[in-house]
C-alpha cells in the first residue's frame, strides 16, 4: 500500500495578535484625533473673528470714504456705537451683538515735516475701532488728552479689558 502525503492545508487570514495590535493603532489614532478637536475648533473660532472683524473695519472705512466730507466732520467727532452680528452684519442694538464698532473722525490731521508738523484742515483720519463684546459689557471711552501720546478722546483705550482691533485711514476733502 502507498501512502500518499495529505495536500497541505494552507491557513489565510490574521491571526490574533495580528488584529488586537491593529485595533491598538486604530484606537489610539481616533483617541488623538479626538483629543486635537477642541483646539481646532479654538482656533477656526479666532479665524473667524479676526474675518470678520477685518470685514466690519473695511466697510466703516469705506463708508467714510464715501461720504461728502463736510458731513464727515461735523460734530460729534465720536460717532454712535454701531452693532454687528457673528458674520458681520449690522444691527439696531447691541442685544444680539457680538461685535461693537466705534468711528472717531479726526477733522484736522497733522502731516510731519523738518520743521514738526502741519495741520491740513482738509485732510481727516477716520479711527475704527472693532471690540469683540459678545457678553455686551459696558465700554468705557477715553477723556481728553493731556499730551500726544495719549490715545485720541472718545476711544476705546488701549488698557481696556474689551479685546479691540484699531483700523485708520484718511480722507480728503476734494475742491
Amino acid at each position: 500500500m502507498k501512502i500518499s502525503p495529505q495536500p497541505s492545508i494552507s491557513r489565510r487570514g490574521f491571526s490574533l495578535v495580528e488584529i488586537i495590535v491593529a485595533i491598538g493603532i486604530a484606537a489610539s489614532t481616533v483617541t488623538l484625533m479626538i483629543g486635537l478637536l477642541p483646539a481646532g475648533l479654538s482656533t477656526f473660532r479666532q479665524a473667524m473673528n479676526v474675518t470678520v472683524t477685518s470685514q466690519i473695519g473695511q466697510r466703516l472705512l469705506y463708508e467714510a470714504a464715501q461720504t461728502d466730507y463736510s458731513v464727515l466732520i461735523a460734530a460729534p467727532a465720536t460717532k454712535p456705537w454701531r452693532y454687528f452680528d457673528d458674520e458681520g452684519r449690522e444691527l439696531t442694538d447691541a442685544t444680539n451683538a457680538i461685535f461693537h464698532a466705534l468711528v472717531r473722525v479726526q477733522p484736522s490731521t497733522m502731516i510731519p515735516t523738518a520743521m514738526g508738523g502741519t495741520a491740513q484742515p482738509n485732510l481727516a483720519t477716520v479711527l475704527v475701532q472693532v471690540a469683540l463684546n459678545p457678553e455686551n459689557r459696558d465700554i468705557s471711552l477715553t477723556g481728553a488728552a493731556a499730551d500726544a501720546s495719549d490715545p485720541p478722546e472718545g476711544t476705546i483705550p488701549p488698557d481696556s479689558k474689551i479685546e479691540y482691533t484699531a483700523f485708520v485711514g484718511h480722507v480728503a476733502k476734494t475742491l
